[in-house]
């Protein structure tokens, strides 16, 4: 089946590397499904793919307002679009998040059961939800593509992030490498990209604009290729492993991090 005749769902649409990967696949695939809590913000990528593309070809774009970390909201909506589509081709998994309550960097004598729930909720949770309810609809033609989003946190090595992202985006590693494997037999795979760090509009704000000029010099110089990431850059990667072109390549944590 040619790539135009794919149906892909994306999380975590609205903004950031999700509205990137939305923006690089309107036109690349039969249909669309983009889902995001934010209405507005999903409202604001549906006109800026109408102005982009336009409204005449092949492809159509559909926008959901849902919370993915819900199993009963998660549950209806994938039933809901199996009725209308009948199959799933491709998944990005491209919610998630490093911070809750202002806790980005807590160590683990600061972190309350809620902060810990809230982020193993929004970056593991929401991952397994939305892969357990594609896999029936990919099976059905044996062709997936499952593109999770990891981060070089998952390590551990890095000190500005709270022990509950690094430990969900290690579920994440853990879960993507498992599926991998238990879905290889039904021409399903399943990789995920561990970002560096990435100016999306959230980390610009809450990241890199409160710094001082000598603290982002300090972050420039640990990353050896001297700069941060564009959205685009995690997005084209993205897209390549939703591809025909990845189709020997699955269980892969790729790192796109300048070198970090």
């Amino acid at each position: 089946m040619p790539a135009s005749k794919r149906i892909a769902v994306i999380t975590g649409a609205a903004h950031g590397i999700g509205k990137a990967i939305a923006l690089m696949l309107a036109n690349q695939t039969q249909a669309l499904i983009l889902l995001d809590k934010d209405e507005q913000g999903l409202a604001e990528l549906q006109r800026q793919i109408d102005t982009q593309n336009g409204k005449a070809g092949n492809h159509h774009v559909d926008t959901y307002a849902l919370d993915v970390t819900d199993e009963e909201q998660v549950a209806n909506r994938f039933a809901l679009l199996e009725a209308r589509h009948d199959h799933i081709d491709i998944l990005i998994n491209a919610v998630g998040g490093s911070s809750s309550s202002g806790n980005a960097g807590a160590g683990i004598e600061d972190m309350d059961m809620r902060q810990w729930q809230s982020l193993i909720a929004l970056n593991l949770n929401s991952v397994f939800l939305c892969c357990r309810a594609t896999v029936p609809l990919m099976k059905k033609n044996a062709y997936g593509r499952i593109v999770n989003f990891s981060s070089i946190a998952s390590h551990g090595r890095r000190d500005k992030v709270s022990v509950a992202y690094a430990a969900s985006k290690a579920g994440v590693d853990g879960l993507t490498r498992k599926l991998a494997r238990e879905l290889a037999p039904f021409g399903i795979t399943c990789n995920a990209i561990a970002p560096g760090i990435t100016l999306t509009e959230r980390i610009d704000e809450q990241f890199w604009r409160v710094r001082s000029a000598e603290q982002r010099q300090a972050v420039l110089d640990s990353i050896p290729l001297g700069r941060l990431s564009t959205p685009e850059e995690q997005a084209q990667v993205a897209v390549f492993l939703a591809s025909e072109s990845s189709g020997y390549m699955t269980g892969q944590i790729i790192e796109v991090s300048g070198g970090i």
